[in-house]
């Protein structure tokens, strides 16, 4: 399994253990869809950590604003998605 930094306490882990997130029409989503993705840490703590050090505005290369940051938030807790091959 490939393996990603969290954007937020920048620990190494596997990618199935991770949420990707992305910008999608209303703010940040972990809905999967094409474009730039960061990873995320499934702990709140990851993503607060990641919204404090501006980590999702640099991964994705867009300005994001600490309303999206508190809308993903709220959504919280978000697994990680399941395998598509079944086995990872």
């Amino acid at each position: 399994m490939p393996e990603r930094s969290c954007v937020g306490c920048r620990q190494v882990l596997d990618a199935g253990s991770l949420v990707r997130v992305r910008v999608g029409s209303d703010g940040l989503t972990v809905e999967p869809g094409p474009g730039r993705g960061a990873w995320v840490g499934p702990s709140p703590d990851c993503v607060a950590l990641a919204g404090e050090r501006r980590a999702f505005g640099r991964s994705l290369r867009v300005e994001v604003n600490a309303d999206w940051v508190a809308r993903l938030l709220n959504r919280w807790p978000i697994q990680p998605p399941a395998c598509p091959h079944g086995g990872c």
